[in-house]
């Protein structure tokens, strides 16, 4: 029998929401039982469950009660048969009315309030149940949807080193680079943590070689230990220039990809982009230009978009994210191919 999940409701019923509304067609509740996270993990193939099903009618009345309408279908070959039922969300009921206006100031606290979604933890889980709705047909359009929601990993080493900036004390952490097959020790004076090109990067002092740097939180491993050591606070003085420097170099490397429209490498990049441009000889596809800080972090993010996204410039990119797809290629057991 099915145990009681851990999956906090806030959680289940955003996944549901997201099903309901990616896939036109409708979902029957088996289908939706079996791929949103949340009921996933205690549903089995062929055993009832009575609770299951309570807790999706639960779900249901919730959504209801927020004002969110649930259209339910019937199957044409046997009307009324509960099993057939499909669901779904109508995409143009969540739409902002066009009377609907907000102030400068109102759409600075919804990008604010979008930013502490994107940053919980709410992230594997959802891109585990889209993969699933992909592989059921729903024909997941980030673009159609009207949001790109960022579905990112938390950082673990976030709390620990916001610990030691606030109370003033060095820590020391692996670094892993790309290239090298052993962590590189890290003692540093942690000043800021900040977000830019969509990664959390930690700005520093490192106190071995007495110079700015700037760490990737994404590339620590391990634990970070807080040591009982304080830095001088005069340090702190050095966050605005190590900032600077760091924009400077994001505005200084640029890349030019072409990517297919509607899909999820437009949804994640475009926003990120400095410039988009139509292709006029070939009305799927759009051209975009961007800053960024590290060659490998984005060659790994363009991999993951496979066919969707091409590139144009610089050399060095491509490369890496050409040796990154045979690398993907020979792990499927490809490489003969290559």
């Amino acid at each position: 029998m099915a145990g009681r999940s851990s999956v906090p409701s806030e959680q289940r019923v955003f996944s549901l929401v997201l099903a309901l509304v990616v896939s036109p067609e409708g979902l029957t509740k088996r289908e939706l039982l079996s791929s949103v996270y949340g009921y996933a993990d205690r549903y089995v193939p062929g055993e009832p469950s009575a609770a299951l099903d309570r807790q999706f009618e639960r779900d249901k009345d919730q959504l209801r009660a927020l004002g969110i309408q649930i259209d339910t279908l019937d199957s044409p070959l046997e009307p009324g048969n509960n099993q057939l039922t499909r669901y779904r969300i109508a995409k143009d009921r969540l739409e902002f009315p066009p009377e609907l206006q907000f102030s400068e100031r109102e759409l600075v606290l919804l990008r604010l309030a979008a930013f502490a979604w994107r940053e919980g933890s709410l992230s594997a889980e959802s891109r585990r149940a889209a993969m699933k709705l992909e592989a059921l047909g729903a024909g997941l359009e980030l673009q159609h949807l009207g949001v790109a929601p960022s579905l990112g990993t938390a950082e673990p080493a976030a709390a620990p080193l916001q610990r030691a900036i606030d109370e003033g004390r060095t820590v020391r952490f692996a670094y892993a680079l790309p290239g090298r097959e052993s962590a590189l020790q890290r003692h540093v004076a942690p000043l800021r943590l900040h977000r830019l090109d969509g990664r959390w990067h930690l700005i520093s002092w490192d106190l071995e070689r007495s110079a700015e740097r700037t760490f990737l939180l994404s590339r620590i491993s391990g634990p970070v230990r807080v040591g009982n050591e304080r830095f001088d606070p005069e340090l702190r003085e050095r966050t605005e220039h190590a900032l600077a420097e760091l924009i400077a170099l994001r505005t200084e490397r640029r890349a030019q990809l072409r990517v297919r429209r509607g899909g999820l490498a437009e949804s994640r990049l475009a926003s990120r982009a400095d410039a988009v441009t139509p292709v006029a000889e070939d009305p799927a596809r759009v051209d975009l230009e961007l800053g960024l800080l590290d060659w490998h972090i984005l060659a790994d993010e363009l991999v993951g978009y496979g066919a969707e996204v091409s590139v144009i410039s610089p050399a060095e990119l491509r490369d890496l994210v050409v040796a990154g797809l045979r690398a993907v290629l020979a792990d499927h057991g490809g490489g003969h191919r290559a």
